[in-house]
């Protein structure tokens, strides 16, 4: 029997897949809503009989391999390794070598070369040690140090058996060339930093981030204080999050994830034992990393810096998470700054104490109730504090998949601040779109009318909506837009919607019902200006349509 064989063998795929998505027994089969596609009506079933799964909603089926290669964007060798390890299959060394690439091996001799240069810098060590971290937890990680020199990796490499252009399309080297374009060599993209190797799910490194020591930061030279391996076949940083490998288990344990900015956060998180930790380690966040959350839990716990790039990060996060359908809290710190969000650096608090760090994770509040709290304390006059809530708290109700949890905090609101629920409700529904800005939130009330039809009508081609009865009484002309137009919106549409499409597609309606009223109570408050209007009969058309937009 082949190691394939043994491994399917070996394991149950209900064990497999539910320890992605939560299966309910229906008959002698169980069912979970789809994880490869948005739907409210499980339509996802797996058979322990046949040793498959089948969506009856995307068609998506196979075994335990498709099952991991799917959700975990993963190539099948990398699946079958996740497996094998799970199933105590041993692959032998000629199937290791078949399935391991290329660049993986490159990347894995680097990380080895970096762990050797650290533990030959008694500088680039005693950072490490003097920030907080033990031993332990440098060797967890595989936690580096690229020397201060120009071709260091690139000869080690090269004597490895390595050709430069290998070099080159793992991110480890650059290649400098002549004024005509000839190539004059390579040489290491990261010098005098401490390497901290991204992993992709099965714990391969695929890039790394590299943190300058602070003795060699010089203020004349442009230097990023951190410096990453660029996009290359391996590494996608719009779909890996630092750390998700070793967190991961966790996450689907207890059904949460603690997402901090930086590496060294992560390490120190996990090192006092919040081991559900994960870092976007200096990208933003998108929607690809809800996607991967997701798999394994509903819950995000930010805990971002407190300056004011890390309060807008968390702003933006936030909203993102809380469109994508994932429930979100934020790590509060009372000693927190005046005016901020969120704690202090938690790899600074951590250090001070690691229980004050669990505590605080414990006590995580939700992010509406933080922002309300952030209002309250700032602002003490009564007309400016509304106004604020209305942009900068009710966005993030706004976002919030449930009716249930939306009506609920409309009622903390009211609670604390005595404006009546009816009046809050009334504004939530007045603003469709939240968008972040530079440090602040804000209401885009209503869209161009061009723009929210091309949209309504891409939305509605998108997802076989043309027979809606809501789309049928708006009277749109379907033909309008040139098909080129409505393939880039579209395109635009499937990057964008990942929170509940028949709740997006529902607003885009009421939106454009909004937009066509608003703009029927312009064209009457016109009329009255006009001169020898009968005011009268204008003001009772006024009130007759005010009616109807109620």
């Amino acid at each position: 029997m082949n190691p394939k064989d043994q491994v399917k063998e070996s394991l149950s795929i209900t064990d497999v897949v539910s320890t992605y998505i939560r299966l309910e027994k229906s008959g002698a089969q169980f069912r979970a809503r789809c994880p490869f596609h948005n739907e409210r009506t499980p339509s996802f079933y797996v058979s322990p009989e046949r040793k498959s799964f089948h969506c009856f909603g995307c068609q998506v089926h196979g075994d335990i391999f498709t099952f991991v290669e799917k959700i975990e964007n993963i190539p099948f060798f990398e699946a079958l390794k996740i497996l094998a390890d799970r199933a105590g299959v041993e692959l032998t060394n000629s199937q290791k070598n078949k399935e391991d690439t290329r660049l993986i091996t490159l990347l894995k001799d680097a990380t080895l070369h970096f762990e050797k240069s650290l533990k030959n810098s008694p500088e680039a060590m005693h950072y490490l040690l003097e920030r907080g971290l033990t031993e332990e937890t440098i060797n967890t990680f595989h936690i580096g140090y690229a020397k201060n020199e120009w071709r260091d990796l690139f000869i080690t490499l090269a004597s490895l058996g390595y050709q430069p252009e290998e070099i080159e399309d793992s991110g480890l080297a650059i290649k400098a060339t002549d004024d005509n374009g000839n190539t004059k060599g390579w040489y290491d993209r990261f010098r005098g930093r401490i390497m901290f190797p991204i992993r992709n799910v099965s714990g391969a490194t695929v890039g790394y981030s590299g943190r300058i020591l602070p003795s060699l930061v010089d203020p004349s030279v442009a230097q990023g204080k951190y410096v990453n391996t660029p996009e290359t076949a391996l590494y996608h940083k719009s779909k890996i999050l630092f750390g998700y490998d070793t967190a991961k288990k966790k996450m689907a344990e207890v059904k949460s994830v603690v997402v901090v900015e930086g590496q060294m956060d992560l390490c120190m998180s996990y090192q006092a034992g919040v081991h559900n930790t994960v870092a976007v380690s200096g990208t933003a966040f998108t929607d690809e990393h809800i996607h991967i959350i997701k798999r394994f839990c509903d819950t995000v716990i930010l805990s971002f810096d407190t300056d004011s790039a890390g309060q807008n990060a968390l702003r933006k996060t936030a909203l993102l998470c809380l469109l994508g359908g994932l429930d979100v809290y934020v790590v509060d710190d009372f000693h927190s700054t005046a005016g901020s969000v969120g704690t202090k650096d938690p790899a600074d608090l951590i250090k001070e104490s690691p229980k004050a760090w669990l505590d605080a994770v414990e006590k995580k509040k939700h992010v509406v109730e933080i922002m309300l709290a952030h209002v309250m304390r700032d602002e003490k006059d009564d007309r400016k504090r509304g106004q604020r809530i209305v942009a900068e708290v009710l966005p993030f109700i706004r976002a919030i998949q449930s009716p249930i949890d939306r009506a609920h905090f409309i009622k903390v609101i009211s609670g604390k601040t005595h404006i009546p629920e009816s009046t809050l409700t009334e504004e939530l529904n007045r603003g469709v779109v939240a968008v972040v800005e530079e440090t602040k939130i804000e209401v885009i009330n209503l869209p161009s009318k061009e723009r929210l039809t091309r949209e309504i009508i891409a939305f509605s081609t998108l997802t076989n909506k043309l027979t809606d009865e809501n789309l049928k009484s708006l009277s749109l002309d379907m033909n309008q837009f040139p098909e080129a137009i409505l393939q880039e919106e579209m395109f635009k549409l499937e990057e964008k919607i990942i929170g509940d499409k028949a709740k997006y597609f529902n607003d885009l309606i009421a939106t454009y019902k909004k937009l066509i009223h608003k703009e029927g109570m312009k064209a009457l408050q016109q009329k009255l200006l006009e001169e020898g209007a009968d005011h009268e009969a204008v003001m009772k058309e006024i009130n007759d349509h005010a009616k109807k937009g109620s």
